[in-house]
């Protein structure tokens, strides 16, 4: 999150700016970004996605042998999924994310500055509803609001002030994006998948909103859904390509690659992400999704290699980098239980 500006003058506690970027990002890595990327995929999935009769022989669809699909698909989709749609993600507008668990926490419990701090975002809830009562129109304030809404997790209500917000910015796209979002957020997939198609109505180049409707296609468990979208996604990318449209060419790229992982196609993904690496060496991205699926297919020699790799281009303060570097522990963490599990199965 941006840090507070304490010399504000504002009635109310100051705006975090949905647009900060820190000056460390501004590189030639831009072109590499979705235009308006939606926060990291929040939701968890728990069935197998039937992957297509007509895949290469040559993909790998259990990681570990001797151990049941089922039972480690989900938690591999979990872990997947979330990192490669948070990697596709190279500058964010919104850092109000809600971040999955891989597993669930355990967490400590609160402290009194936890409590305190809590207290504080209260407060400055009630302090901007108060202006708003007297400035319905204030854009930044509604933004203010919504952001705070949707970090404690008032879905419903951060829904409704982005109501507003389309209301008052009609030709702003960024709203009506993340309003899709939330409402997968939340479960409601019908309307979340409305939305990202009215987008793609109005530009059939959005890679955000193909995005958005691989995720709905994911929580849903539909594997026909997620055949179709990739038809569609690879018929934006040949028209790209005659456009000379390079920025979105490699965007759709990078959610081919997302959708053959969910599709548990991991040897064409990785023929894609290092596709990548050929045509952008400096980008981060594909070297963190080739090391997690490689960790996950126990090839841990280059699981590290990419990873290496990975660490040493991901920009310092990149808003992104704790999140990334999180969910790459926790897939070596969980690769290794799969191991212990199948070690216990052989004898």
């Amino acid at each position: 999150m941006a840090t507070l500006n304490l010399a504000s003058t504002r009635r109310y506690p100051p705006r975090i700016n949905l647009r900060h970027r820190p000056s460390s990002l501004t590189t030639p890595f831009s072109c590499l970004s979705f235009r308006n990327p939606p926060p990291p995929l929040p939701r968890l999935f728990h069935a197998t996605i039937r992957a297509s009769e007509s895949r290469s022989p040559g993909d790998h669809r259990n990681p570990i042998p001797g151990i049941p699909l089922d039972s480690i698909w989900s938690p591999i989709k979990a872990t997947l999924v979330t990192t490669v749609t948070a990697a596709a993600l190279f500058f964010s507008h919104f850092h109000f994310v809600v971040k999955p668990a891989v597993s669930a926490p355990v967490f400590p419990p609160p402290t009194a500055e936890s409590e305190a701090v809590s207290d504080e975002e209260r407060e400055r809830e009630r302090s901007i509803e108060e202006h708003l009562l007297s400035n319905p129109y204030d854009i930044d304030g509604l933004k203010d609001l919504m952001e705070i809404k949707i970090k404690s997790k008032k879905i419903p209500e951060g829904i409704e002030i982005l109501d507003k917000l389309i209301d008052l910015q009609p030709d702003e796209n960024e709203w009506p994006m993340l309003k899709a979002h939330l409402y997968a957020y939340s479960g409601d997939t019908e309307s979340a998948k409305n939305g990202f198609t009215e987008l793609l109505n109005k530009d059939p180049f959005s890679v955000e909103a193909y995005h958005g409707l691989v995720t709905v296609a994911s929580q849903d468990e539909s594997s026909e859904e997620l055949e179709n979208i990739e038809k569609k996604v690879e018929d934006a990318m040949k028209l790209c390509k005659k456009e000379n449209k390079k920025t979105d060419v490699r965007d759709f790229k990078l959610l081919l690659a997302q959708i053959r992982v969910l599709e548990g196609r991991y040897e064409t993904a990785l023929k894609t992400y290092q596709e990548l690496v050929k045509e952008e060496p400096r980008d981060f991205r594909p070297y963190l999704c080739q090391g997690i699926i490689y960790t996950l297919l126990r090839k841990n020699s280059e699981a590290e290699k990419n990873f290496e790799k990975y660490r040493r281009l991901v920009p310092k303060g990149h808003p992104y980098a704790s999140y990334f570097d999180d969910n790459m522990i926790a897939t070596k963490i969980f690769a290794q239980k799969l191991e212990n599990e199948r070690a216990t199965t052989k004898s």
